[in-house]
């Protein structure tokens, strides 16, 4: 099996960063670790906040890669290729609609007339460095221009974009070596890119892989975003030319719908995926950096939705799946699915992110203060049996150390917004009153145990330093370095 996902706007790459943390986790069906999940990202706005933090997180799972963590266990054991390059946008730099859509060649004419009726001067005339504007009519007319949707050519059209033929070449690869190539797509119905990337991106892959698609060799899903959030720009703000307005949302949304309820919506699997309750975004803004929202149990759910997908089992039958949660007001873990391997047995998410929640937060509080003492100089050596055997000699200034830094402040904010961004519901997954003035913080170090709802694991902070010094792993010969360190520290925050 070879797994594929595609984030679509502001939406898909929120998602991305969800999935990317749930991958780190060992959440992916590969339990063999003999699959690799290939990950591309299309947006005008290159520059999305939102695109920029997932991005980070996902480039510091890459670079795990080369750890050697050994044999027998969930963590990082999903390999990441990304995409060459890794953001494809529709539009080039400093592009208004009228320069896409070739309007001087058709002003005076019958089309032209035409295409004046249909989009206004400011929607004709805005540059779209930053997206859309939450403007699925711009965005329908871009795609469709350059995947030759206008003139049936899409099989054609983006033959020679780099990124479309790397992503190609490595379907059929996986296909020709009897392996089944799931697509995975995600991004909003409600937006603009998201929502004119979503359908038209799922016909030209069924175009461009039609005899795989038509063999059931390749299978194209798709987590369709809902609106979940709302925002109130300033007056300023709104004079300051074209931009997203959530009072549009339910309308685009449902012209949406209605075009997914055809039975050529190009996908063999939907998740619909919404809130009925809008989370009031923070700050509003028309795109760029600005543009970084919290991570929201939507975002979660859509990447659940991306493992239930890929550890299905094919059926040529109909199906229609749902799924709730027991209180209105929360999230729990008893509320999330089981996640199918491919192996046949299933993970608890609770036990799977629990555990790697632990984890992270035992390096910030105990590992990563001892590598900083080293690095400025002021302890030359320390005693402790867990330094000693596994780190005494490791070069702090390494890639892999420096990502896993990275990484680790980065899953820590991401599940304190999870904890913060989600309408007003609780979210019981980490206990939120542990939380220092820093995501990454604990209130207090003795509290550790008590970081993963429900307090059961019984691993305080004594427990796991003594796991440490005890410095038992499972396939040792097979860990190395620093690798061989971090599943020592991984293997020693398992419940009891």
């Amino acid at each position: 099996m070879s797994y594929y996902f595609i984030s679509i706007g502001g939406s898909g790459a929120k998602v991305m960063e969800s999935l990317t943390h749930l991958c780190a986790a060992g959440l992916m069906p590969n339990q063999q670790k003999q699959s690799e999940l290939y990950v591309m990202a299309i947006d005008p706005d290159i520059g999305n906040g939102n695109l920029k933090r997932s991005s980070a997180a996902l480039h510091c799972l890459h670079e795990f890669q080369s750890l050697e963590t050994g044999r027998g266990t969930p963590l990082f054991k999903t390999n990441i290729k990304l995409s060459r390059p890794f953001i494809w946008s529709p539009t080039e730099t400093d592009k208004n609609l009228d320069d896409i859509m070739s309007y001087q060649a058709y002003r005076g004419t019958s089309i032209g007339k035409l295409y004046e009726v249909l989009y206004t001067q400011d929607e004709r005339s805005t540059t779209l460095n930053e997206g859309f504007r939450g403007r699925p009519a711009i965005g329908a007319a871009v795609m469709a221009k350059k995947a030759g949707l206008d003139r049936g050519k899409e099989s054609l059209s983006l033959a020679g974009d780099p990124a479309w033929d790397n992503l190609i070449h490595a379907v059929q690869q996986d296909v020709k070596n009897g392996q089944e190539a799931k697509i995975f797509l995600a991004g909003s119905v409600f937006g603009g890119t998201g929502a004119a990337g979503m359908p038209t991106v799922a016909r030209l892959l069924r175009s461009m892989l039609k005899e795989y698609c038509d063999a059931g060799q390749a299978r194209i899903g798709g987590a369709l975003i809902l609106p979940f959030f709302a925002f109130s720009p300033t007056e300023q703000e709104k004079n300051a030319g074209i931009y997203a307005s959530s009072e549009n949302f339910l309308t685009n949304t449902k012209a949406a719908l209605k075009y997914y309820a055809m039975k050529d919506s190009g996908y063999d699997a939907m998740y619909f995926i919404g809130d009925n309750q809008l989370t009031a975004v923070d700050k509003f803004s028309i795109g760029a950096a600005s543009q970084n929202n919290g991570a929201h149990m939507v975002d979660f759910y859509g990447a659940m939705a991306a493992l239930d997908f890929y550890g299905e089992k094919t059926d040529s039958g109909q199906q229609c799946s749902y799924i709730s949660h027991s209180d209105e007001s929360s999230f729990q873990w008893s509320d999330l699915p089981v996640i199918k391997l491919d192996d046949g047995q299933e993970m608890r998410v609770s036990e799977a992110l629990g555990q790697f929640a632990r984890f992270i937060f035992a390096y910030v509080h105990l590992v990563k203060p001892v590598l900083a003492d080293l690095a400025s100089g002021r302890l030359k050596d320390y005693q402790y049996p867990w330094f000693r055997d596994f780190l005494a000699g490791l070069s702090i200034d390494t890639v892999e150390v420096r990502s896993f830094e990275e990484y680790a402040e980065s899953f820590a904010l991401w599940i304190d917004q999870l904890e913060h961004h989600s309408s007003n519901r609780r979210v019981e997954f980490i206990n939120p009153n542990v939380f220092g003035s820093q995501p990454a913080r604990l209130e207090n170090p003795l509290q550790f145990s008590k970081l993963v709802l429900p307090d059961d694991s019984k691993v305080t902070m004594d427990e796991l330093w003594h796991r440490l010094c005890e410095g038992k792993i499972q396939d040792e010969e097979y860990a190395q370095g620093f690798g061989r360190f971090l599943r020592l520290l991984y293997d020693s925050c398992a419940k009891v």
